[in-house]
């Protein structure tokens, strides 16, 4: 399975121009569904081919065009790898594939820039949490959803406090280790000597958080996902002093975590999210009906794209199936107004959230029945 990262979907929305087409489809883990689905994007390559020669493009060149895109579909070893979900983009003669764990919806999108909106929900804080699993001998940062949970990968992050910080054979007089002898995840009692942590083994503490705090910097440059801090009690609120990334949740998980799985730690952290998640997603919500009428807010397409390219959207709602097809110029203004694709259109839609997600906006993807709006999309400015 491939990780979809937030410089994906930045070089993603960058890329546009030219040709651009977009392949989602759902996908089986199970080995005897591979057939199925290598059929169910040769379809979606048809279809792709069908539209680029609707658009104007010779048959030929078409299917020259979608010839890396027909490899795959041949390719057994890539069918190998298969997750919950995949989507290809292929444009300026490059071919990128992500097999990610949410079931994404089949469509075939060729427009002037790629559709991002099926994999917003990888990476849209608001949809999403990170969870810092600390002790002494053991750190580790992992990105949950609904659908799963895995270990980020950040280099230079260190794991045993003794050895970042040179502690190998010091003497520390009575004071013992403080990992705790607690079950797997769950709340743990732990006794030093007189009774609190000593201030010498408080200051290695925070000496080490220090320097997960720093190894954690560029993952967490492009954030906006809650942090919840996991592990023995005593150490979150230490960690919690040398901590800089802005969106540090204050809710916790308490306990020994270092032989528990990222899923594990996920199934124990995902019920926090849900509620982190609905409880901001109420606030943003609240934010835009109060806001409407003042400017501040609208639903009107040919107001927010312009807004969302100068980097003035604040917050962006929308629905994963309604589309607004048109063409908008390089400053978002929208030049026409679509029901149904024509040649050169795009998803309006869909630019707004590459634009919104550009300019660091929050972006939430909701359900059909959540929509503040009968529109495509709604938004809350920033200024």
């Amino acid at each position: 399975m491939d990780r979809f990262t937030t410089a994906d979907l930045r070089n993603l929305v960058r890329a546009a121009g030219g040709t651009c087409v977009t392949l989602c489809m759902p996908t089986h883990p199970a080995s005897e569904q591979g057939q199925q689905d290598a059929v169910r994007l040769k379809n979606l390559v048809n279809m792709a081919e069908q539209r680029l020669v609707e658009q104007g493009m010779r048959t030929s060149d078409a299917r020259d065009m979608l010839s890396p895109l027909r490899d795959v579909v041949e390719d057994d070893k890539f069918w190998k790898g298969r997750s919950r979900g995949l989507a290809l983009f292929l444009g300026n003669g490059e071919l990128r594939t992500f097999r990610v764990p949410l079931p994404l919806a089949e469509m075939a999108v060729v427009s002037q820039r790629f559709h991002i909106r099926p994999l917003l929900p990888l990476l849209a804080g608001r949809q999403r949490l990170l969870v810092l699993a600390l002790s002494q001998h053991r750190v580790r940062l992992i990105e949950v959803t609904e659908h799963e949970s895995r270990a980020v990968e950040v280099d230079g992050l260190p794991q045993r406090m003794e050895e970042a910080l040179n502690l190998d054979g010091a003497d520390r007089g009575s004071q013992s280790h403080f990992s705790g002898p607690g079950g797997h995840g769950k709340q743990t009692s732990v006794f030093h000597g007189q009774g609190g942590v000593p201030d010498d083994h408080k200051d290695d503490l925070k000496s080490f958080f220090r320097l997960v705090d720093a190894s954690l910097a560029n993952v967490l440059r492009d954030e906006d996902a809650p942090l919840v801090l996991a592990g023995v009690e005593y150490l979150l609120p230490l960690y919690r002093q040398e901590c800089r990334y802005p969106h540090l949740a204050e809710v916790t998980l308490t306990g020994n975590f270092d032989r528990l799985g990222e899923q594990q730690i996920g199934a124990k952290a995902w019920p926090l999210a849900t509620e982190l998640l609905r409880a901001e997603r109420e606030r943003a919500l609240r934010k835009y009906h109060q806001l409407m009428g003042t400017g501040k807010a609208t639903d009107d397409i040919r107001q927010t794209l312009p807004a969302a390219f100068a980097g003035q959207v604040e917050t962006l709602f929308l629905s994963p199936q309604r589309i607004s097809w048109g063409r908008c110029d390089t400053e978002g203004h929208v030049l026409e107004t679509h029901v149904t694709q024509q040649p050169q259109d795009d998803d309006l839609a869909d630019t707004a959230a590459a634009q919104t997600f550009l300019h660091r906006g929050g972006i939430y993807v909701l359900d059909e029945s959540e929509m503040p709006t009968s529109g495509s999309l709604a938004a809350v400015m920033r200024f």
